[in-house]
């Protein structure tokens, strides 16, 4: 039971480490910028590289993680994610930035691989769709404790990269702990899967699995287009401090964290399929309220409510996908997890693009529509599980 708690906590750090970069950053694009004196569009564009990292990294997850081993996986990540949180504080660079940013997206996202991995392999039945969301939990605490490092540095005329840092030395924290912690039951489960595989077992796929992979790219695309804008958005349009706009990070964040321990009792008593309708409703409704809103007195209230609704989103959208086959497979949670990496790594590219086409007000417009259009796909999938279920009957 010992080993089962130290795998699940290395899960847990997993998704911390990985939301310690990932949450922030909207927060940073300005200081980042006036550090090296760059357009604010080119290092919105960097976040494109830690999100393409994951995507990497997770593809290649995929196909190394059985063979070199997940203990030898976690310990050479996480080492190198140390090693870059420590040249993002030293550079004096923007291409060391955009390297050492690299590194960590693709190490965080064979991280994020590992945690699937060890939950899926320690864990049975109905507990280990409720540690799935746990491990949201975990990304929230972490986007609530390093905006707070940043607002204090940026507050005090320190640099920008001190909350990373702080993230390195978790990270660091994590190989450490990982080299002490015995890996034979995720191994050999790695081996079970192995043997699974060559016996002809073959991943079921239907267009609702299919639906929400398609989801959760939306879901993270829309998602991370308001983390990345929402700080600027709401400085230009209540005439604001940068650092003062910036607590609306910090305020999803906070939502979010509480949301995450609420949404674990609920996905406990509650269908899944049943739980995500509900949240992508909420996400639509609040989001559609954030951009049209004339009043900064609601945003804040706004934003806890959209932290709160979205806080489960990535691995609620895992569950709900599994949940349409009779036995999932490291395929049907990859493709998942793919979808979801690529929905966070083209959602900077994108906005950036789009923002400086048709501006950030129209950006933030978007937001709402795609939550629509994924609500439309969730209310498909379940009807055409409906029709398979009756054809069957």
């Amino acid at each position: 039971m010992k080993n089962k708690i130290s795998l699940t906590i290395l899960s847990f750090l997993a998704n911390f480490i990985m939301a310690g970069f990932a949450t922030q950053f909207g927060m940073l694009i300005e200081p980042i910028a006036s550090k090296f004196a760059a357009n604010v569009n080119e290092v919105a564009s960097i976040f494109s590289l830690l999100n393409g990292g994951a995507l990497a990294g997770t593809i290649a997850a995929f196909f190394f993680i059985e063979k070199i081993g997940v203990k030898r996986m976690t310990l050479l990540s996480y080492l190198c994610i140390a090693l870059s949180a420590a040249a993002l504080h030293f550079t004096s660079s923007l291409s060391v930035v955009m390297i050492a940013m690299t590194i960590i997206g693709l190490c965080g996202g064979v991280g994020l691989c590992i945690a699937g991995t060890i939950v899926v392999s320690v864990w049975k039945g109905k507990i280990q769709s409720t540690m799935l969301v746990v491990q949201d939990a975990t990304f929230n605490v972490a986007g609530v404790l390093f905006p707070l490092i940043t607002t204090y540095a940026l507050s005090h005329a320190l640099s920008w990269s001190y909350s990373y840092l702080a993230v390195g030395l978790v990270a660091l924290g994590t190989a450490m702990m990982a080299m002490m912690t015995n890996f034979d039951l995720c191994e050999n489960k790695s081996e079970n899967s192995n043997g699974a595989a060559s016996g002809g077992e073959k991943s079921q796929w239907n267009f609702s699995i299919i639906s929400a992979g398609i989801g959760l790219f939306l879901g993270m695309l829309a998602l991370y287009t308001f983390l990345t804008w929402a700080p600027m958005f709401v400085k230009q349009k209540f005439d604001i401090p940068f650092e003062e706009a910036g607590n609306i990070i910090t305020q999803y964040w906070s939502a979010a964290l509480v949301g995450a321990l609420i949404s674990t009792l609920i996905v406990s008593r509650v269908k899944i399929q049943h739980f995500l309708m509900c949240m992508m409703t909420l996400a639509l409704i609040i989001t559609s309220l954030i951009v049209t809103t004339d009043k900064l007195e609601w945003m804040s209230y706004l934003t806890y409510g959209y932290g709160f609704t979205c806080a489960a989103l990535y691995n609620a959208f895992i569950a709900y996908g599994v949940s349409f086959v009779k036995q999932a497979s490291s395929k049907n949670v990859s493709y998942i997890l793919i979808s979801g990496s690529a929905g966070a790594m083209f959602s900077p590219a994108i906005s950036s693009m789009f923002e400086s086409i048709i501006g950030l007000q129209t950006v933030m417009y978007a937001i709402p529509i795609i939550y629509a259009i994924i609500l439309g796909m969730l209310v498909m999938s379940r009807r055409q599980a409906a029709e398979n279920s009756l054809a069957m009957a």
